[in-house]
């Protein structure tokens, strides 16, 4: 009967070696945020996101609506992420991948990478804070615009780090183990 319940406790304590959460690839969309004045701004706020991993993770930006390709000054969205510690940039059609409609529509979208030890550092509190802001020239005029409405989406994907089992859950199922291994031998006659 012992030697069958420390068998079942070895496999037990074996098994929960898989029980460590492995790293995975966790993926934010925003909704789509709706255009509904010139140069507006949106926050974008992921709570409970998991720890990154210090693996480069990726941005995305796709956005539709007012901009002018190759325009002086550019028609932008600014993006800071995190109270702009590290991503601070400005994002436009000129250099994305974009359709144009017609003058005033303009679809594009544009991917950045982010570097795995700002994504470490932005997770830690669990929560990462998006801003994109339009600039003025970014114009809503639906009258002009036609064949949708105009939208910003952000998307950040990132792997998350794995967590292993504390070591006090070790330290317990090895104890209990060692207990119920350990008693008086017994008298073969």
């Amino acid at each position: 009967m012992r030697n069958q319940l420390v068998k079942s406790l070895v496999a037990l304590f074996l098994s929960t070696a898989s029980l460590e959460a492995s790293a995975g690839l966790v993926s934010f969309t925003s909704t789509e945020f709706q255009q509904t004045e010139s140069g507006q701004t949106f926050t974008f706020t992921i709570n409970d996101a998991p720890l990154a991993d210090l693996i480069d993770g990726t941005f995305l930006i796709h956005a539709r609506g007012d901009y002018t390709i190759n325009s002086q000054p550019p028609e932008v969205i600014s993006v800071k992420i995190e109270d702009g510690n590290y991503f601070d940039q400005d994002v436009g059609a000129t250099n994305a991948n974009s359709t144009v409609t017609n003058p005033d529509l303009v679809e594009w979208s544009e991917s950045f990478l982010l570097p795995g030890d700002e994504l470490f550092s932005w997770t830690q509190d669990h929560k990462i804070i998006i801003t994109l802001a339009l600039s003025p020239d970014v114009t809503f005029d639906l009258n002009a615009i036609q064949g949708g409405n105009p939208f910003v989406q952000a998307t950040i994907s990132y792997t998350t780090s794995a967590v292993p089992l504390p070591a006090a859950t070790w330290l317990f199922l090895s104890g209990l183990i060692g207990m119920l291994g350990y008693g008086k031998p017994r008298k073969i006659s």
